[in-house]
């Protein structure tokens, strides 16, 4: 009866946990919390070897003194989960017996570290002393990556000092980098094992146990400075049901924590030109390299508020960069064409629209025909030529700063009740002119970032162990336009809506006054809960848990509310040169947009199993499952829209047949319904086959569901009817550009309101297909893992990532191909509303992509004073179109009727990489007198090597080559496609006989003859190497030297 009574109990108690998480989950916001912590588990047998139950084994961090401890079941096996990370010495004691100690047993993030311990009859008071680390073979679980330690962080080569520049050194990282068009704070951008971005991201991002990324485009957020993080784990295939809502793979960075010692650092590197390259344009440049001014300074504290109780870390960091942007291709105005004179002028000779077309004679124009604000944007914001060929050569100011404060602490609250606290903020600003090639508007983008992240690890029993974490993330930055100068400002009747801005001003031939999308606010406020129960029941490891998020987006974007004007020389009311027009003030098109204002609410909630089952002492079962729940994201202000054609909206009565809105029957707030069959399987195994700890056989096949994103969703406000989005084809003139619409009168400012919407012929659109599904992707991997000595072990690997759903923006009113198609009737050959719509573009759940690889993989762990990792990959991506856009959804597709035109490698698809990095520490004075030591002892070499086979290459045509009224459609191959070593591919050139050619290919593949990404680019070396200093009774790091070599 009390066995039952506490077989009753046990099961209570797991229930009471799997409720709380699931109240939890329903009542307040969730985390991710996997990344902070590891395992240490075994078994303790006798000389025999038979098990030896009962037996006592505790684990201790031997820098804070925290322990926790076990007992042995009836089969001699333990295990200690959710454990700080450190190093820790591992103790065993058992009546009749020796006592057992192991110590440097160093525990990374999420590591299962293997201490085995065989007892020897004796008395307590005796002690078998090891000194070893845990085995480096993985015997537990199928995951495959990598960690990056403390030791790594510190000492290989970080040109810019980001932690994220060595997520390369994993095997399967296709690449990271920041996206350069965020909305003011930096966009980190990771693809793993060919995963596609696609707008909705494949990575999540964790920093001590909570999200650290932005829902509005799924994207990274900012990384404490190297100095504040203790390491950082990978996660690229095959990982638990623990891990879901990103598909490619996990980042989970955990930062330092206090000690029983105090412990700081002070820091500064520097940056300048003084060693740079010049630049390789020979006599084409006047400036030969930009000025470089980089300063990163800060500095870190870390100790005990109660000895072996509560801990504390502190650290700041800043920077402050002062470097240029450079451009030398445009050819502004020339103080010739000032005065009127175009006769050095290239292009047809300018035609006067005023007088038949007539010629201007000589090629003049006199200057009382110049538009008033054409002429006033010459005199004020346009120089003079500055090298020889009428170009001028720019070199605009760009500063960069920022700061940031990392706060950790660490108390036990009681013996069964851990708390951990982390507070991450950042602020930066980064101003960015030369948008188009010359000067004209800076880019100030601004952001700050706050990030509280609150754990309790409970021990619940000897074999139950909760952990609860709560975060609250505050992502909010801004895009601002400088000067605040509209082109109504500069004598124009342009009326712009929304903030101030110049124009974009494009003269074909001669230069380009380029601007970009600005917004004052966009971000987001993240709330989030998780809570996982370990339960060690026999030989049954379970995980049950679960997580819930809701995130309120906020995205203020002007769009092109400053208008933009091409000029060009087919312009049918001009003077047949672009030239000569942008003096008249004759613009073939003016595009302007309304702002908008978008405001989105995501929820998400998570539940998971996951049992790891020792079916055999050599062999552990990994058994997984997972469920999630993304609510369509909504819209307090309903601005959403799909499209069913011939229906008729009731909430929007006016609008053309076709396109509903929410409230209209059968579509809701999210426009679809929510999608609950996602139930992800997760099966693996890691099979010990000697029994000796030095090999591992490990397999893993799962399912994992995907996310959307905010930026995704809230894309269908950017469009008619919630935002006017026109180009403008009948323009009077730069300073009277609404002259020739009816009355005269602009059509801006523009407010939505479903009684008033308007829809201007042809109306673009934009919503979200009520077909729409989560996307998902099937892994695979199959390793054998051997360990080499005492320090170094082998990995070879297959890894397959399969993705299905991945979104796109489908045109669902693509142009029909007829016999009589040209450029000017594409709108007229719609399917749909010809005429009245244009591009109906629905976002739908329907490219695939496909990742196959080898990843060898090898490592010495530091030992006598080195360490080296490396990898090599074989592997190639495919994918239809280019899912792996850094922040934009799919890129258009050649022809929406045939994706498979489209079909080809992936965009960071590289068939061959290989990775080597190590570290030196050439500490051989030890004995040396003390002079001696303190110049030639603590120095240290570290490097990191990488080399890679070419970026596949698409050869476009530049023009429209199927009439669809896109200009992306593939050139037509012209001769034999395999030529000589270092030769490239001959595209047709422009003359007679290569038209009639085209022409005629033109009737059989109207896109191009070239496949989508079917050739490599050129592959390139890059190495960094560093010499350091470390003055330990300082805790200084010093960076004497280092270098970076790239070759194309």
């Amino acid at each position: 009866m009390n066995r039952l009574h506490r077989v009753i109990a046990n099961w209570q108690c797991a229930l009471a946990m799997v409720v709380t998480t699931i109240v939890f989950a329903l009542l307040s916001p969730p985390a991710f919390s996997q990344a902070t912590s590891a395992t240490i588990f075994g078994s303790i047998t006798d000389a025999s070897g038979a098990a030896v139950p009962g037996a006592q084994v505790t684990a201790t961090n031997i820098e804070t003194n925290f322990s926790r401890s076990a007992t042995t079941g009836p089969d001699g096996r333990y295990q200690l989960v959710f454990l700080p990370i450190g190093t820790y010495k591992v103790e065993a004691n058992a009546a009749g017996f020796k006592k057992f100690e192991q110590t440097g047993v160093v525990l990374d993030v999420n590591r299962n570290a293997r201490v085995d311990a065989v007892l020897q009859v004796g008395q307590l008071t005796e002690t078998v002393e090891v000194k070893a680390d845990a085995p480096l073979v993985e015997t537990k679980v199928p995951a495959l990556g990598q960690t990056v330690n403390n030791e790594d962080i510190v000492n290989l080569p970080l040109v810019d000092r980001d932690v994220y520049s060595l997520l390369t050194l994993t095997p399967g990282v296709d690449m990271t980098g920041e996206a350069s068009d965020n909305f003011g704070a930096p966009m980190r951008v990771t693809l793993i094992n060919g995963s596609a971005f696609s707008h909705i991201g494949s990575v999540n991002y964790t920093l001590d146990g909570g999200s650290n990324m932005n829902g509005l485009r799924n994207t990274g957020n900012v990384a404490p400075n190297p100095d504040a993080v203790e390491q950082f784990r990978v996660l690229t295939n095959s990982f638990s049901a623990e891990y879901g809502r990103f598909s490619g793979g996990a980042i989970d960075i955990v930062t330092k924590s206090g000690t029983n010692r105090f412990r700081g650092s002070l820091f500064e590197f520097i940056r300048n030109d003084k060693l740079n390259a010049n630049r390789w344009l020979p006599g084409q440049s006047a400036l030969r390299k930009d000025p470089l001014r980089r300063n990163q300074f800060g500095g870190t504290l870390g100790g005990p508020i109660s000895r072996d109780r509560t801990f504390f870390f502190f650290s700041y960091s800043g920077l402050r960069q002062r470097t240029t942007n450079f451009a030398n291709t445009a050819t502004p105005i020339t103080a010739a064409e000032r005065a009127g004179d175009l006769s050095a002028t290239g292009g047809t000779a300018p035609q006067d629209p005023l007088n038949n077309f007539a010629p201007f004679p000589g090629r003049i124009i006199p200057t009382t025909r110049f538009d008033p604000t054409a002429k006033r944007i010459i005199d004020q914001f346009i120089p003079l030529p500055n090298l020889p060929g009428n170009l001028y050569e720019a070199q605009v100011p760009r500063p960069r700063n920022s700061d940031e404060i990392q706060l950790k602490g660490d108390h036990a609250l009681t013996t069964t009740h851990r708390l951990t606290g982390s507070y991450f903020y950042t602020t930066g600003s980064d101003k960015v002119g030369l948008q188009g090639n010359m000067p004209w508007v800076i880019r100030n983008f601004k952001y700050t970032i706050h990030k509280w992240v609150a754990s309790d690890t409970w021990i619940v029993s000897p074999t139950k162990v909760n952990q609860l974490n709560i975060q609250y993330n505050r992502n909010f930055g801004g895009r601002v336009n400088l000067p605040a100068i509209s082109l109504g400002d500069l004598g124009s009747a342009y009326k712009i809506q929304g903030d101030p801005s110049l124009p974009q001003i494009q003269v074909s031939g001669r230069f380009n006054l380029n601007s970009g999308i600005a917004g004052p606010v966009a971000g987001s406020n993240q709330y989030q809960l998780r809570n996982t129960l370990n339960i060690n029941q026999g030989r049954h490891s379970i995980s049950v848990g679960g997580e819930m998020i809701l995130e309120k987006m906020i995205h203020d974007t002007l769009l092109n509310n400053y208008g933009v004007f091409s000029f060009t020389a087919n312009n049918t009311r001009g003077s047949r040169n672009a030239t000569a027009d942008f003096l008249l003030g004759l613009p073939n098109t003016m595009n302007q947009d309304a702002p908008t204002t978008k405001i989105v609410n995501s929820w998400y909630w998570g539940l998971f199993l996951q049992d790891d089952f020792r079916v055999h002492p050599r062999l552990t079962l990994n058994l997984g499952l997972r469920y999630d729940l993304q609510l369509p994201i909504t819209d307090p202000h309903d601005r959403f829209l799909t499209f069913v054609p011939g229906v008729q909206s009731r909430i929007v009565t006016h609008a053309p047949a076709g396109l509903l809105f929410p409230g209209d029957p059968g579509v809701g707030r999210g426009i679809v319904k929510a999608d609950k069959n996602n139930i992800s399987p997760r099966i693996g195994f890691a099979w010990d086959p000697f029994g000796d700890r030095k090999t591992s056989i490990r397999g893993g096949f799962g399912m994992f569901y995907g996310s959307t994103s905010g930026n995704q969703w809230n894309s269908s406000s950017d469009n008619q009817p919630f935002a006017i989005r026109q180009q403008f084809n009948n323009v009077k003139s730069l300073t009277d550009p609404y002259g020739l619409l009816p009355g005269g009168v602009s059509p801006f400012p523009y407010n939505y309101t479903p009684a008033a919407a308007r829809f201007y012929a042809p109306s673009a659109v934009s919503g979200i297909s009520l077909d729409y599904k989560w996307p998902y992707s099937f892994q695979t991997s199959f390793s054998v893992q051997r360990q080499v000595g005492r320090s170094s072990s082998f990995t070879a690997a297959y890894v397959s990532t399969l993705v299905r759903r991945i979104p796109t923006t489908m045109d669902m009113n693509y142009p029909v191909l007829t016999p009589t198609a040209t450029t000017n009737n594409v709108n007229d050959r719609r399917p749909y509303l010809p005429g009245v719509l244009s591009t109906i573009g629905l976002n739908k759940g329907i490219i695939n992509s496909a990742y196959h690889g080898l990843q060898i993989t090898g490592e010495r762990r530091y030992s006598r004073n080195f360490s080296l990792k490396g990898f090599y990959t074989f592997g190639k991506g495919l994918d239809v179109t280019n899912t792996q856009a850094s922040t934009s959804s799919v890129s258009g597709a050649t022809d929406w009727n045939n994706l498979r035109l489209d079909r080809g490698r992936t965009n960071g698809d590289r068939r061959h990489r290989f990775n080597v990095n190590g570290i030196w520490r050439l500490n051989y004075v030890g004995k040396a007198p003390l002079p001696v030591r303190a110049i030639a002892g603590g120095w240290s070499l570290s490097f990191i090597m990488s080399a890679q086979s070419g970026t596949p290459l698409t050869i476009t045509a530049g023009n429209d080559r199927n009439l669809d009224g896109n200009n992306n459609d593939r050139a037509n191959l012209v001769g034999n496609p395999v030529l000589d070593s270092g030769a490239g591919i001959s595209v047709a050139p422009d003359d007679a006989a290569a038209l009639a050619e085209g022409a005629l290919r033109l009737a059989r593949t109207p896109v191009g003859e070239l496949a989508a990404m079917g050739r490599a680019g050129r592959a390139y070396v890059e190495a960094n190497h560093d010499l350091a200093k470390l003055e330990m009774t300082k805790s200084n790091f010093i960076s004497i030297a280092s270098h970076e070599l790239r070759t194309p």
